[in-house]
């Protein structure tokens, strides 16, 4: 499992400890990190990464930390900015997010198969219900994407979980409190 926070490996390396409990159980680190253009997925670093980079200098820096760089929802009409065909300066493209609908997806897609780019799936789970909608299944997730050896699975989150996550989301903005207290 890839954990990946918002422009934070603290959730990964808590994860990746939690996990050393269970014998086949492994955690990947890593961050969604946001920079000027868009979200990137940095999986596999240890060390955050600064925000609002370019696209360019997100990848070195991730690289730099030894891990590889995925466009995050790259067409997404829920996320802005969305890298869009930046997403081909990465090393792969999330070409199925849970979160999305049809459009965004078929987009990514068709741009990665375009111009030779991985391809990757992610649930984008904000919350326990909807971790392992989408994903992928490979042995090294650092080694296999880049090879394009990693196998694509996925379900679109339900309305009804966007719809009451949207809900708790808007609460607690309005409380000016963390979401999962």
């Amino acid at each position: 499992m890839i954990i990946t926070d918002h422009d934070s490996v603290a959730g990964g390396l808590a994860g990746r400890k939690a996990a050393r409990r269970y014998k086949e159980f492994k955690v990947i680190p890593g961050a969604e990190v946001t920079s000027r253009s868009g979200h990137i997925l940095a999986v596999g670093i240890e060390n955050n990464v600064p925000r609002s980079l370019t696209v360019e200098e997100t990848v070195e820096r991730i690289h730099d930390l030894g891990g590889i760089a995925v466009a995050s929802h790259p067409f997404s009409s829920r996320v802005r900015p969305s890298l869009g065909e930046e997403c081909l300066k990465t090393d792969g493209v999330e070409v199925f997010n849970a979160t999305n609908r049809g459009d965004s997806n078929s987009r990514a897609l068709f741009l990665a198969q375009t111009h030779g780019r991985r391809g990757t799936a992610g649930s984008d789970a904000h919350w326990h219900r909807t971790v392992g909608n989408a994903g992928i299944v490979c042995e090294d997730p650092l080694e296999d994407i880049p090879h394009g050896r990693a196998r694509l699975f996925g379900e679109y989150t339900s309305t009804w979980n966007m719809t009451v996550f949207n809900f708790r989301q808007l609460a607690s903005a309005l409380a000016n409190r963390p979401l999962w207290k």
